[in-house]
């Protein structure tokens, strides 16, 4: 699938959500980008991982029923996010794409909108995108082709996993059990 076939799918996929279903997508998603923060949190002693931590738990207190105001925890968060000018690396940018997923849930826990989920969506695709890169072309040559990106196992995997559980989400009536369900595998393992 090319790109734009997955932003067709998907963004179609993400509207026929409603406001609960779109913040446990959110949830799934930063929970398996965490482990990319928390590691280079621990590598560049750099970073908070208990801010990431309170974000995901007031999304699920939201899930919940309760009211939460993250104008806080916005403030808070962005304090812990990486600037790639500070943070060249590649574990950085990962570390960036999560900070800016957990910004989102947290905006989608305030909207009706739909594009928060959208914003997170694009944030796994392109940690995959720059992992894939990084596996193929680890001297960063450049020259790589979408198509050799696009047809990469690990960027096939994300794709398969993200419409599997955008279709999984609907009509489920207890979200948080589906969260629970669905945020243990980080989506990708990095030594």
């Amino acid at each position: 699938m090319n790109y734009n076939e997955y932003k067709e799918i998907t963004g179609k996929e993400v509207r026929s959500l409603n406001q609960k279903e779109r913040v446990a997508l959110c949830l799934i998603f930063c929970a398996r980008l965490f482990p990319l923060y928390s590691k280079f949190s621990a590598t560049e002693g750099w970073g908070d991982e208990v801010v990431l931590c309170q974000i995901r738990q007031m999304a699920n207190n939201w899930l919940c029923g309760s009211v939460i105001g993250i104008s806080a925890m916005s403030k808070q968060l962005s304090r812990v996010i990486p600037d790639s000018d500070d943070f060249g690396s590649v574990l950085g940018s990962y570390a960036l794409n999560a900070g800016a997923a957990h910004d989102y849930l947290l905006e989608q826990t305030q909207t009706t909108e739909h594009s928060p989920l959208l914003c997170v969506l694009q944030y796994c695709y392109d940690t995959i995108d720059c992992y894939v890169q990084e596996v193929l072309d680890p001297d960063c040559k450049g020259g790589l082709s979408e198509s050799e990106i696009e047809s990469h196992e690990a960027m096939i995997k994300e794709i398969d996993f993200q419409l599997g559980i955008l279709s999984g989400v609907k009509g489920k009536s207890d979200l948080v059990k589906f969260v629970g369900d669905h945020s243990i595998e980080p989506i990708f393992n990095i030594a």
